[in-house]
């Protein structure tokens, strides 16, 4: 058999062909090279990227030099291509540690950032992958600034005092990732006041011409209340030591709590919230600590939301998943909880349950051709398969409405 026909005997079905020939493609070692990483940027080969990885590994440092060199001159080869040349590289482990840390120097941003997430890893040693990644903190590329950023932030608490360093002594160009990753790491409390008066200042400066922007956040969470009197919403949510931040970063921090906070306690979670502007006559309180339906949070919300409504006439509390993990609402009105429910995919959400169905949602069942809901009647399998539905998105809906 020729080589071409070994490798591509590595896609066989039949087991004992496919084990033959990788005995044979790992006996002909580098010859066999140049045929796996042609079929690697074969987006058409019937070889899986991990058969072939799995014959490549082996020949150790000069097949991961062959798929470097591959990368770098696959830039104009079709995506796909490169996304499995790509893979393969990331896939090589702990034996490449060195390549990796050699290709942190490479021209091709692509093949840099890569090589972080390879680094930060495969690598054992903490801090010895970190000072290696450092100067990509400040990389002329923002998408490998990012993911160096992100890399520090994956070492966690290890990290903080070379970051605590790099902020006081540079290098100058890594200072702002640095900033970023500490700020993702722990906060404030890893933050040096200094810093943090800085940020103040430039926030004061960035708010004089803010504009609010989407709650986007992979799970929201938020109260709305019809006033524009921030500071007596605060005093009644008994909410302290505000700082003032621009939108986005209001809503980029619920985002990141909203992943279940900022280091191994689930309550970081639930520390912080972002109070907004008024918003067409209403201000919103977001953050994962404003959640109606979590059972550390549930019954404060609901007590917060009546003492609001009492004040202000109307509360509403809101869960929302982007990923279509489910919705969750109450609704306050005059110092009373008049609704409360939510849907979860496979939960049982009845101790959630308060009140009776609003109009809002007897309206949506109307608008979908359901009969309206009634005590004892139960939909069949297709209409309430099809209002399921509709209650995945029934928190931003209603708060629309």
């Amino acid at each position: 058999m020729t080589i071409l026909e070994l490798v591509l005997a590595l896609g066989s079905d039949d087991r004992t062909e496919r084990d033959a020939a990788a005995a044979a493609v790992a006996g002909l070692g580098s010859e066999a090279l140049p045929v796996l990483v042609g079929q690697l940027q074969d987006c058409g080969s019937r070889v899986s990227e991990a058969a072939l990885l799995a014959a490549l590994r082996p020949m150790g440092r000069e097949a991961f030099e062959a798929v470097v060199g591959a990368l770098r001159t696959s830039a104009t080869a079709p995506g796909e291509a490169r996304h499995r040349l790509l893979r393969v590289f990331a896939g090589f482990g702990v034996p490449a540690l060195d390549g990796y840390v050699g290709a942190l120097l490479l021209d091709d941003p692509t093949l840099r950032r890569a090589a972080v997430a390879a680094v930060s890893r495969w690598s054992s040693d903490v801090l010895a992958a970190a000072q290696q990644v450092l100067p990509l903190l400040g990389d002329r590329d923002a998408q490998v600034r990012q993911a160096a950023v992100q890399a520090f932030v994956s070492w966690g608490t290890a990290v903080v005092p070379l970051l605590q360093v790099v902020r006081v002594e540079g290098p100058g160009q890594a200072r702002a990732g640095a900033l970023e990753a500490l700020a993702e790491i722990g906060g404030e409390a890893v933050i040096s006041a200094r810093d943090i008066a800085a940020l103040e200042r430039l926030a004061k400066i960035e708010i004089i011409e803010d504009r609010p922007v989407p709650l986007s956040c992979c799970f929201l969470s938020w109260i709305a209340v019809p006033t524009g009197d921030q500071a007596v919403v605060m005093e009644m949510l008994g909410l302290s030591q505000p700082r003032p931040v621009p939108f986005s970063v209001g809503v980029h921090a619920a985002d990141i709590d909203s992943h279940g906070g900022l280091d191994a306690d689930p309550l970081d979670a639930y520390r912080r919230v972002f109070v907004t502007p008024e918003l067409a006559g209403w201000t919103l309180v977001v953050g994962a600590w404003c959640d109606p339906s979590a059972t550390e949070r549930q019954n404060e919300v609901l007590e917060a939301c009546e003492r609001l409504s009492t004040r202000f006439g109307r509360a509403q509390a809101y869960w929302w998943s982007a990923t279509q993990d489910g919705s969750a609402v109450l609704i306050a009105e005059d110092g009373v909880v008049v609704r409360r429910f939510g849907y979860f995919p496979g939960e049982d959400v009845q101790l959630l349950e308060l009140g009776e169905p609003l109009a809002f949602e007897q309206e949506r069942r109307a608008a979908l051709g359901l009969p309206a809901v009634a005590v004892n009647r139960v939909d069949t399998e297709e209409d309430a398969d099809e209002w399921l539905w509709e209650l995945l998105d029934i928190a931003p809906n209603l708060a629309g409405a």
